[in-house]
This record gives C-alpha cells, structure tokens and sequence, in this order.
C-alpha cells in the first residue's frame, strides 16, 4: 500500500466521501472511514515520547491505522470544513500523529482536500492551507492541498473534474 486515505466527513456518502473515492480509484491505495472509527483524543500524557516511544497508550480504532500510516508513502486527510477547520473526526487522527516519531512521517506526501460551503479559493480554504504548511513543514512531509467549493450537487458537478485532476497530479508528484 503507498496511500492511506482517510475520511473525516461524519456523513455517509457526502462530498468527502466522494472526494475519498475519486482518490481510492486513482491510487488503489487503503481507504479509511473515520466516522466508522472510535478513536480516542489525545491524553497528552507522554507514555508515546517517554515511556514506549511511537506507541500510544490507548488501544483503540488507531492503533492498526499506525500500522499503515508507517507502511503507506502518502497520507490523504479529505474533510467538511466546519467553523474554519476539519472536523472532529479528522483533527482525532491528526492529534494522534502525535505518538509518531516525527522521522516515521518525514518524506512522505500528505494530500489534503477540504471542502466546504464556500466557493472554491475563499479564504477559509486559505486559512486551512497556511495550518497544513506549517504542520507539513515541521514534519518534512510534502503537501498537495486542495480547497474546495462543494455547497451542492451543482458545486459538485461543476468541481469534480478540477476535483479528479488534482488528484491526479498530486499521486504524479
């Protein structure tokens, strides 16, 4: 496997799922649902840097998915943009990465796409853009971010292709 895409939209079957899908069919990669997850916030209790390094103490829905995120070479977070950041589910997995060695991610690609209510370039897009880069480069990973406009079946129909292409174009690069 060399792309882990996972999902953060609590809605079945809504933009992110379709975004996750388009993905999954251009990278044959894993794809992961975090809404069917239970995954636990962070305890900033340190057992992950000081006790059992890399390893978090909790035993949940994460624990597998450390697996393919050491075995994957990209990661994709696809997620609803809600109040100006991912939602719940997604940011549980991004807190997680936590217990990571930073040198586990270092070199991979991170894929992002969010998408939202806004027309494709607002700046809420740009705001979750500027949060990525800053994660992406104290990571060393390589970022392909995406913000998209997808109010409705029409916004959708309207981006898929951009959509498929960026997609695309982030797999190539």
């Amino acid at each position: 496997m060399s792309t882990l895409i996972v999902t953060g939209s609590p809605r079945e079957g809504m933009y992110s799922d379709r975004i996750g899908d388009i993905l999954h069919s251009l990278s044959e990669g894993k794809l992961v649902n975090l809404r069917e997850k239970k995954i636990g916030p962070c305890h900033a209790c340190e057992y992950c840097k000081e006790i059992n390094i890399g390893e978090c103490i909790q035993r949940d829905d994460m624990t597998p998915i450390y697996k393919d995120i050491r075995e994957c070479d990209t990661i994709a977070i696809i997620s609803p943009v809600y109040w100006w950041q991912v939602s719940a589910q997604a940011k549980l997995f991004i807190d997680r990465l936590y217990s990571l060695e930073r040198e586990e991610l270092e070199g991979k690609k991170l894929i992002v796409v969010v998408n939202g209510a806004e027309k494709t370039g607002d700046k809420e897009y740009s705001t979750l853009n500027d949060a990525f880069k800053m994660m992406a480069d104290y990571l060393k990973m390589k970022l392909e971010f995406l913000g998209v406009g997808t109010e409705d079946e029409n916004a959708w129909n309207e981006e898929k292709e951009m959509i498929t292409e960026f997609l695309s174009n982030a797999l190539d690069s």
